[in-house]
């Protein structure tokens, strides 16, 4: 059958039971409460989070479903209820052992297989099979549509000896509202299914199966949990109903009964309401939710721009990530990513990770959505930065999803990010609660920056003033459009005179390095020639501002502010790539700028506030929408992209420079998947499809 005819028939269905209720809901839950032998030797030791390194993210596509799943190393890594920012878990992940001589842990001791269920949807086939040839497991992973659940079928085979010479362990690591600390675990029946239980404050968990259990544990990080019982013992020996602190829960699966089974982790406000999902999610048509599921993804995708049957799979992937990334309590709210970066080294205290909301990221997403023809995502974006500026005409560094402040840095291309993106939407509408308060802002505070676009240091920027001069000159034309001249004319002005100050500002002529002449990452001082000193951020060093260079520069191009062929892009681009550009296996790639700090020391050595920055995949992508504007192809730099994802078609903050492949950073990193988007549309329209038109004319084409 057609796929559209059985996308739109699941979608009948769906729309009907969602409504309706479905029979396969269960109504009510008798609770039997199984806490007689707590463990001992509280709290446990304090926990980490998950790799960062994601092999997929998925939630359903639809606002009923509010939880979303993440995929390291073969495993279920954190997962995410009721909002996109509230993390719960660090694994579900699988344990086998023979009882007597060892104990294999897929999330280390297998090599891990990623594939899609359907090319155009967030479903997941995880195929792990034991570096020792002794098993294979294989797992489907996807969310149900209708209910806060995680669903999970699992199929256990031994691949050597019998399935009875093995014993098959469930360890459940839970971190409920961003925090190991604190979770209280314990064991009910409910309707005569055992079911794990972990809540704090108001969330609650419940993890469940369809096969018997042999047995179950819930003791304390690295004390007496399951899995230190396992590596100690090879086989489940100890048996606590309940714990409360540093805790992980176990479950050792009855494989005589059957080696397929569905295992089911559910949310509520309530252990009832989380009990109640768990069993109606294992009652309900595994196939049926998994077609629902997949359906919907199908739908979005079918309503993308796919460029003559030329858009590929990385293309679909990326805009399922990005959508996949908006809460859906607070709409437009895209998340940086669903990671937290260095999660293994990353204790209860980075609670935000990079599920938080950054202007800039939020802005690259936007565009995406605009150029793959979903503007009803992108507006949502912008009227979630509405929402976030707050009085005096500033937006926060970054926020939660409600809105709230995280980091209160002032980076001005943040501030005029949102106007540039009201002027692509033609929201003339946004111009008195959005567009003027940023706009003022801008031209009160700038040109300087308290921070560049990399967070780090402040001072006069050649990305941040692009930012800035486009933001106004837009701005303007917004006001012009709300017969507002007198701010058209003054942001005007502004914008006219920076545009002239970029290059006395930024652009030195003393430098160390080629002829001595090239835009610098940042000038302390309004003198790029100035011997002024900069300490980089995370160990990286003092060195002398002109030291230190940076492919930002590229957005004086990118947003019209200067032509593609303006001798000073020219032998800019000759120095940053001498300098920091690293031809690696998988394709060209680029350094933040010299001297960076922030990553990892080491490939043995987690990032923890000092390192070596590696190389950025965005920054392929934002060199070949140079290519493009300087009227050339960009394809040498897609491929690069293209190479840069991993097995589930994911994009990461950063890659190693002998291999090209991920460090354990963000991943995937949303501005990188959106970056691609653009990158892909722009080459194929061959023009940079995200450049503001009046700047363009204004700066470049000379039509003041």
């Amino acid at each position: 059958m057609n796929r559209k005819i059985v996308a739109i028939l699941f979608l009948i269905i769906f729309s009907i039971t969602i409504f309706s209720g479905c029979s396969s809901d269960v109504s009510y839950v008798k609770i039997q409460h199984l806490t007689a032998n707590e463990a001992p030797q509280a709290p446990g030791k304090e926990d980490t989070w998950a790799s960062a390194q994601k092999q997929g993210i998925g939630t359903a596509n639809n606002d009923v479903s509010k939880v979303w799943f993440t995929l390291t190393h073969g495993a279920i890594s954190e997962v995410y209820y009721p909002t996109i920012d509230m993390a719960n878990s660090k694994f579900l992940k699988f344990l086998v052992t023979d009882g007597k001589s060892f104990v294999s842990d897929e999330t280390k001791d297998t090599v891990s297989k990623v594939e899609k269920l359907n090319t155009r949807s967030l479903a997941f086939k995880l195929i792990n099979t034991d570096k020792q040839g002794r098993y294979k497991i294989t797992k489907e992973i996807f969310t149900d549509p209708r209910r806060n659940s995680v669903i999970m079928k699992t199929t256990f085979e031994a691949l050597k000896g019998n399935v009875k010479d093995y014993k098959l362990y469930l360890a459940y690591d839970p971190h409920i509202a961003n925090q190991g600390k604190y979770n209280e675990g314990y064991v009910i029946k409910a309707n005569d299914k055992e079911i794990l239980i972990v809540h704090r404050e108001k969330i609650y968990s419940a993890l469940t199966t369809d096969v018997k259990w042999k047995g179950y544990s819930i003791g304390y990080n690295q004390v007496n949990d399951p899995i230190s019982d396992l590596e100690k013992n090879k086989t489940m020996t100890q048996h606590f109903d309940k714990a409360r602190g540093n805790i992980i829960e176990g479950i050792e699966i009855d494989l005589s009964d059957k080696t397929e089974f569905k295992t089911v982790l559910s949310f509520g406000e309530s252990e009832e309401e989380a009990a109640k999902t768990a069993l109606s999610t294992l009652k309900d048509n595994y196939d049926k939710m998994l077609g629902i599921y997949i359906a919907e993804w199908n739908k979005y995708c079918d309503g993308l721009k796919d460029f003559k049957g030329k858009a590929n799979e990385l293309y679909y992937t990326s805009m399922m990530i990005l959508k996949a990334s908006e809460d859906k309590t607070n709409k437009g709210a895209y998340i940086a990513s669903l990671s937290i970066p260095w999660g293994e080294g990353q204790g209860d205290e980075n609670k935000g990770g990079y599920h938080l909301v950054w202007a800039r990221d939020l802005y690259h997403i936007a565009n995406a959505f605009i150029a793959a023809g979903d503007k009803d995502s992108a507006n949502r974006a912008l009227d979630f930065l509405t929402m976030v500026v707050e009085k005096n005409g500033f937006i926060p560094q970054n926020t939660w999803i409600n809105g709230g402040p995280y980091w209160n840095g002032i980076q001005m291309d943040e501030q005029a990010d949102p106007i540039i993106l009201a002027y692509q939407l033609k929201r003339y509408d946004l111009y008195e609660k959005l567009v003027k308060p940023l706009a003022d802002f801008i031209t009160k505070i700038g040109p300087k920056t308290g921070q560049e676009r990399w967070e780090e240091a402040g001072g006069y920027s050649p990305a941040t003033m692009a930012a800035e001069v486009a933001g106004l000159v837009c701005a303007a034309d917004i006001a012009k459009q709300n017969k507002d001249m007198e701010s058209a004319q003054k942001y005007l002005d502004k914008a006219d005179k920076w545009q002239k100050l970029i290059d006395e500002l930024t652009y030195t002529t003393k430098g160390p390095y080629g002829n001595g002449q090239y835009y610098i990452r940042i000038a302390g001082l309004p003198d790029p020639n100035a011997d002024f000193l900069i300490s980089i951020a995370n160990g990286g060093g003092v060195y002398d501002q002109k030291e230190i260079i940076d492919p930002s520069f590229l957005e004086l191009v990118r947003l019209g502010v200067k032509p593609a062929n303006d001798p000073k892009i020219l032998t800019t681009i000759y120095v940053v790539d001498n300098l920091i550009k690293v031809n690696t296996p998988k394709g060209p790639c680029w350094y933040r700028y010299n001297h960076d700090g922030y990553g990892e020391p080491s490939k043995t050595e987690l990032y923890h506030g000092t390192g070596k920055g590696r190389l950025w995949p965005l920054l392929t992508g934002e060199r070949g929408m140079y290519e493009i504007a300087a009227g050339k192809s960009a394809d040498e730099y897609l491929k690069a992209m293209e190479n840069f994802a991993n097995q589930g078609y994911v994009l990461s903050e950063q890659v190693w420079e002998d291999t090209g492949l991920p460090t354990d950073s963000a991943s995937p990193l949303n501005w990188a998947h959106a970056e691609y988007v653009v990158l892909f549309v722009s080459n194929i329209e061959h023009k940079v499809v995200d450049m503001p038109q009046t700047v363009y004319d204004r700066y470049v084409l000379g039509k003041k």
